[in-house]
């Protein structure tokens, strides 16, 4: 194997290492399972996308036509929450995006240890609020939209309170 190779696979070792979703902070089951189905149905969109660019791709050729590329419209976008304290957070996200059309698609009971990071899979163009608290701090909330160019959301306590004071102009 030469080293173009090798070069190669590294890559793609990373980028699908990097884009993987977890669930080892998750402490609630249905949270769980949501994130696996979510995990699988953006994986069959994506197949499902390749395999139809393909094709497409096949009958341009045949037919001597230009290629125009395919994609199906995005449904989930992958964040991740970090614990940028020094203790443990316990955080809920709270949405009125509906999953299945029975249940909402809540991402509850995450326990994020001091310094972790979670990635997540949430349903893209939603709004969540973020509840979290440590041990020894009082609950804050924290708004954010998934469809916004933010990918990382740093949590700590305090940073709600600060930011209402900074908005203020005390």
């Amino acid at each position: 194997m030469n080293s173009k190779n090798i070069v190669y696979i590294g890559i793609i070792v990373l980028v699908i290492a990097g884009s993987c979703t977890s669930t080892r902070y998750l402490t609630d089951k249905n949270s769980i399972d949501r994130q696996h189905e979510m995990k699988l149905n953006r994986t069959g969109e994506n197949a499902g996308d390749v395999l139809l660019n393909f094709a497409n791709l096949v009958i341009s050729i045949a037919l001597n036509s230009e290629f125009e590329p395919v994609q199906s419209q995005r449904a989930f976008k992958r964040i991740t929450i970090m614990n940028q304290s020094q203790d443990t957070l316990f955080v809920n996200m709270v949405t009125d995006i509906l999953w299945k059309k029975d249940e909402y698609c809540d991402i509850m009971g995450i326990i994020l240890p001091a310094g972790a990071k979670q990635k997540l899979l949430v349903p893209y163009s939603a709004a969540y609020n973020i509840y979290f608290k440590t041990r020894t701090s009082e609950e804050e909330k924290l708004e954010i939209r998934t469809d916004s160019n933010m990918r990382i959301f740093k949590l700590e306590p305090g940073m709600a309170k600060d930011t209402v004071t900074n908005k203020s102009g005390q």
